[in-house]
């Protein structure tokens, strides 16, 4: 059975409430995290980072998901067990200063204040949601991608801001990332295009994602535009 579990957290110095049904993770070149002692040696290499890519009118910092619509969304690719977040992040800041990725902050996140949750997702017996303004506050504002690659992509829509929805499941996860349309919140406040696994070997694959997705809607979806 799914437990809710409210951890207090301290990270950066500030305080989050971590929402959990019991679990987080991620992975990078920079810091590859051994996970040993009560988490029964799951690794950091052992998790797959996916994210779903949407627009929204609002600027981003203004909009978000809370943790049962995140879930959901997450379950409408047949995942019952995730680590969260209902987080928007602005794809040019998915690094911060370090380096570090939405991913790997959540794993991170988890690792240091509550290890044995990642073993309930591993072992399909629990979900966790990380704070929103967990994310929010360390994926502000600083543009960490090569210039080269933010000029070899246009992802940028009048009127819109693009955004990710970062979220992780563990590698032996059976999923179904097949999105046969777009699906819109109940207030109007975004619509979310399609879901993505994040190729850290290349994630310059985002930015083409984002860019084809943003073609299409120009050239197809002339309804978003109120046309």
């Amino acid at each position: 059975m799914i437990k809710l579990i409210f951890i207090i957290i301290t990270a950066l110095g500030l305080s989050y409430i971590l929402l959990s049904s019991n679990s987080f993770a991620s992975n990078t070149k920079k810091e590859e995290v051994k996970l040993a002692d009560n988490t029964g040696e799951i690794s950091a290499g052992d998790w797959k980072h996916l994210y779903f890519f949407g627009i929204t009118k609002h600027p981003i910092s203004e909009v978000g998901l809370n943790q049962q619509m995140a879930q959901g969304l997450i379950r409408m690719v047949k995942v019952q067990s995730s680590i969260s977040t209902g987080a928007l992040i602005d794809p040019k800041y998915m690094f911060n200063a370090k380096g570090l990725t939405p991913w790997l902050a959540m794993h991170t996140l988890l690792h240091l204040k509550q290890p044995s949750l990642l073993t309930d997702v591993a072992k399909g017996s629990g979900s966790a949601h990380v704070p929103n303004t967990f994310l929010e506050d360390i994926f502000k504002n600083h543009n960490n991608w090569p210039k080269v690659l933010l000029d070899e992509h246009d992802i940028e829509l009048q009127g819109f801001n693009v955004f990710i929805l970062p979220f992780i499941v563990h590698k032996n996860t059976k999923y179904d990332l097949t999105f046969n349309q777009s699906m819109k919140a109940p207030d109007g406040s975004l619509e979310i295009f399609g879901v993505s696994e994040f190729d850290e070997k290349h994630p310059e694959k985002v930015l083409s994602i984002i860019q084809r997705e943003i073609e299409f809607i120009k050239e197809k979806r002339p309804d978003v535009f109120g046309h």
